[in-house]
């Protein structure tokens, strides 16, 4: 297929709202949290995509915090040492990490 033809495609396509970047963002980092992916997961899949960062960026604030999100996996799995190494390895961020685990050992010793 000729490159001219494609980008018509594409454009009749983005037109009849067929194409739509910021649903497909949406839907993308909102499966993505749900499976327990962070903040930084979730951009490097949409940039990956090629979501521009401003768009990703915009997604992402919508979602629930990166810190509510990793709360909820502590108190699925527990406050460990590798508890963390998952959570950093599923794309959440070093403060995050640490607060979310560090607070959930706090509350656990009183």
């Amino acid at each position: 297929m000729r490159e001219s033809v494609r980008c018509e495609v594409v454009e009749r396509l983005v037109q009849a709202a067929l194409v739509d970047d910021r649903r497909y963002a949406e839907t993308r980092a909102c499966t993505l949290a749900d499976r327990g992916a962070g903040n930084d997961r979730i951009r490097h899949e949409l940039a990956f995509a090629g979501v521009e960062d401003e768009l990703a960026d915009a997604v992402i604030e919508s979602l629930a915090s990166e810190a509510e999100r990793a709360q909820r996996i502590v108190a699925r799995r527990g406050a460990s040492a590798k508890t963390a190494r998952y959570l950093a390895g599923k794309g959440f961020s070093d403060d995050v990490v640490h607060a979310v685990v560090a607070r959930k050992r706090d509350e656990a010793l009183g």
